[in-house]
């Protein structure tokens, strides 16, 4: 072990004395290594393998971590634990639960389209049952529903109180009804999915206690990585396998807990642990090896403006690379463009890039930049632009519009129409669907009469109204001008077929109905910028379809920051930074606190996967411009009106500038140029270089001119009801400190809080006059 260097801090975890412990690691801090010389220091005290269980999360973690331990000096006689993720475990479990008849026999189904089959299943029963719509069976929510399936698996409660604490809306209740026929279909038909390898066993102890208790209490050392990412059904699990015995360590960084769609919860990491493992010591890992000074000032001035989190920094190891900080406005020419030449002409490859969106919607003006200069690029995780149902409709309807719907290759120009019949759904089954589409592609003018023939005695009313209203749609836009410009014909087609209102209406979550919003709107933004005819808008259309070629091996990456976590890049680029998309923002209100924070988490993320270069780029915004040069760190809401697009408040929070200035400043150790820097916001700054120990002098505040504000409230400290969020430790003047466990209604502000003396109480925020630990 002695040829592994370690900091002092790394140091400290590896020799942990007895009990649990929680290790608060920020990003690109080296966790793996410590993990690994942790396990190394284990085995060299005389703990046996068998008796250390290491925990991950994916297969390609586990992967990685069981290569990297394979490699430490250790006797070639030594065994090496085993490092399994939690679903290999609870296969584990299961396996041995059904030997001795805790579980039924039951066969595995891992494969993806059988899991949507049984799932569909469930939904068309239920359609009938409940006399429901047809665009239940729409690809949006079947994808939703099998999402919901693996929410209420990754949870203990049930799953009424799951549909619940989800906030969806009402008329997607149907799902209750579908997943207890799902799991009755499942049981009835002994299947088990991939979520029941947890669900399944967990269940089990929950029910008895002697199953609980031969699980428990059979190795010493439980260590697990990305803690972070944990939910409910396996925290379950956690304390199950450890009971009284095992010490358990667990390392990961809350502001990186961006799974939540997943179950994973901010609260787990921060006071869960230490309720169900009690008297864990903590640790941090506050150094990065992977990005400079300026990198970590940004991501620190960003995200200590949550609240759900540990009050550590990130600090720049010395000797890592100098990592710029660059944000540009995209106006005319998308600014992406600029970026990737200088970065080619600098002799670097397109595949050390990464552009990341926060919804996919961000990247169709990214995509159709380079399709036009021609710069190859890999999409993954979504269809590339003209492959997506909503943009492949809207072409078809100009088309329609042209007199030119029906040429060309006969399935591409199905599958055109079949995603015109589907934007907005028309209310027939798939099948129905398809032969409809066939039909118009023989004769698009006939359309309008295609629709209504479809219409039999078996049609139920509220059928019979869509379909004509359908029907009627497609002849308005028939009558269209081919005269007009693309950019109004888009606008009028989507207004006629009321997509926007389709969309949010078949949408189980917000998210998803504004991404397929915006990917249409960027479509429009595109036909405005280059102001074609229509028969030339659709030549450019078809010659792009060709433009990105399968056969180059250096493409540039674009993907979601979901799907990049755990990664990095030599370069990083963010772009579409407008606030209300990302933050992505329900309304006009103040957001509620636990939705800003798992957003500003987010962009934690995509902005940490940077190496040597971190590329943002937002909307004209003035405001912007000179609060970022003030250095204030702070949103101004109130500058920006329904007239001005705001860049993201995130990059505001960032305070990029002074980030900029002030860790080039360090890296360089030029304490004359830091001498000249100030700023509104300093705290953070200040404290970094307290951290780091610089010689560079603290900054002083920038100096404020004109009369002084008056007094801030006596109140300023005390939490709304939208400041606050499950795991968020608090303070009452008459109960004293807890946490909150619920915000069961904002509308009326009510919560539950677990106090410390005084147990669970259900509280009225505005009334409680709670404060921030």
């Amino acid at each position: 072990m002695a040829d592994l260097q370690l900091t002092e801090e790394q140091c400290k975890i590896v020799h942990h004395q007895d009990g649990h412990a929680k290790v608060s690691a920020v990003a690109g801090s080296g966790k793996t290594t410590t993990m690994i010389s942790r396990v190394a220091h284990l085995l060299e005290q005389g703990t046996t393998a068998q008796n250390i269980l290491i925990l991950m999360f994916n297969k390609s973690a586990r992967d990685s971590f069981a290569a990297k331990l394979g490699e430490l000096p250790l006797p070639s006689a030594q065994q090496l634990p085993e490092v399994r993720t939690f679903h290999a475990l609870g296969l584990r479990l299961t396996n041995s639960f059904v030997k001795r008849g805790y579980l039924p026999q039951c066969k595995l189904l891992t494969k993806e389209f059988l899991l949507e089959k049984y799932a569909k299943a469930s939904i068309s029963h239920v359609l009938e049952q409940l006399e429901g719509n047809e665009e239940w069976l729409g690809k949006e929510n079947l994808e939703s529903f099998i999402a919901f399936i693996d929410l209420v698996k990754a949870d203990t409660k049930p799953v009424k109180q799951v549909f619940q604490d989800l906030n969806f809306d009402e008329r997607f209740d149907y799902f209750i009804h579908a997943f207890k026929l799902f799991e009755k279909t499942r049981k009835t038909q002994k299947i088990r999915f991939y979520a029941d390898l947890i669900y399944d066993p967990v269940q089990a102890m929950l029910g008895d206690k002697q199953i609980a208790n031969w699980v428990s209490d059979n190795v010493d050392h439980i260590i697990v990585d990305e803690y972070q990412d944990i939910n409910a059904i396996q925290q379950q699990l956690l304390r199950c396998i450890a009971g009284k015995r095992a010490d358990v360590m667990v390392v990961g960084d809350v502001d990186q807990c961006i799974y939540e769609w997943r179950g994973a919860k901010p609260e787990y990491i921060i006071s869960r642990f230490e309720h169900d493992f009690k008297g864990a010591a903590s640790y941090t890992l506050s150094y990065t090896f992977r990005y400079g000074h300026r990198l970590s000032l940004a991501a620190n001035h960003l995200i200590s403006n949550n609240k759900l989190r540990d009050d550590k920094l990130c600090i720049s190891f010395p000797g890592t690379a100098d990592t710029g900080i660059y944000c540009f406005e995209e106006t005319g020419r998308h600014p992406v463009l600029s970026v990737l030449q200088k970065w080619k002409k600098g002799n670097r490859k397109l595949q050390e890039c990464a552009v990341l969106v926060r919804m996919f919607a961000m990247a169709v003006p990214v995509e159709l930049a380079l399709l036009e200069a021609k710069i190859p690029y890999h999409l993954e995780g979504h269809e590339p632009v003209f492959e997506c149902r909503e943009i492949m409709a809207l072409c078809g309807f100009l088309q329609l519009c042209e007199g030119g719907l029906g040429q060309g290759d006969p399935q591409t120009v199905t599958q055109t129409i079949e995603a015109m019949l589907s934007n907005p759904h028309i209310g027939l089954k798939r099948d129905k669907v398809s032969q409809l589409a066939v039909k118009i592609s023989q004769n698009p003018e006939k359309a309008p009469s295609y629709i209504i023939a479809a219409i039999d005695k078996n049609t139920p009313y509220f059928l019979q109204e869509k379909l004509h209203d359908r029907a009627e749609a497609w002849q308005d836009i028939m009558r269209l001008s081919s005269s007009v410009k693309p950019q109004k014909l888009l606008k009028t087609i989507i207004e006629a077929n009321e997509l926007f209102t389709f969309y949010h209406r078949i949408s189980t979550r917000r998210a998803t109905a504004v991404n397929r919003i915006n990917t249409c709107i960027a479509f429009q933004h595109f036909a405005t910028r280059l102001d074609l005819p229509l028969s030339s808008f659709l030549q450019k259309i078809e010659q792009l379809q060709t433009a990105n070629s399968k056969s180059h091996t250096d493409k540039l990456l674009i993907t979601s920051i979901h799907r990049a976590k755990g990664l990095e890049w030599p370069m990083v680029i963010i772009p579409g930074l407008e606030d209300g998309i990302f933050p992505l923002l329900l309304d006009d209100q103040q957001p509620a606190l636990d939705t800003l924070e798992d957003e500003r988490r987010l962009f934690y993320v995509a902005m940490t996967r940077a190496i040597h270069k971190v590329v943002f780029t937002r909307p004209r915004d003035t405001v912007f411009i000179r609060e970022n040069k003030s250095g204030s760190g702070v949103f101004p809401r109130a500058a920006h009106n329904e007239f001005t697009t705001a860049a993201s408040r995130f990059l505001y929070e960032s305070n990029l500038r002074l980030s900029d200035t002030l860790g080039k400043a360090i890296h360089n150790n030029d304490k004359a140029k830091s001498g000249a820097i100030e700023a509104g916001k300093i705290v953070v700054a200040n404290r970094y270089l307290k951290a780091i120990n610089s010689s560079i002098q603290p900054l002083q505040p920038r100096k404020k001119s004109g009369k002084t504000s008056p007094k801030k409230s006596q109140n300023r400290d005390y939490l709304h009801i939208n400041d606050l969020a499950e795991g968020l430790m608090v303070r009452s003047a008459f109960f004293g400190p807890g946490v909150v466990t619920r915000v069961q209604d904002r509308r009326t502000g009510k919560i539950c809080v677990l106090f410390h003396d005084h147990g669970e109480k259900i509280l009225v925020a505005e009334i409680a006059r709670l404060q921030a630990l």
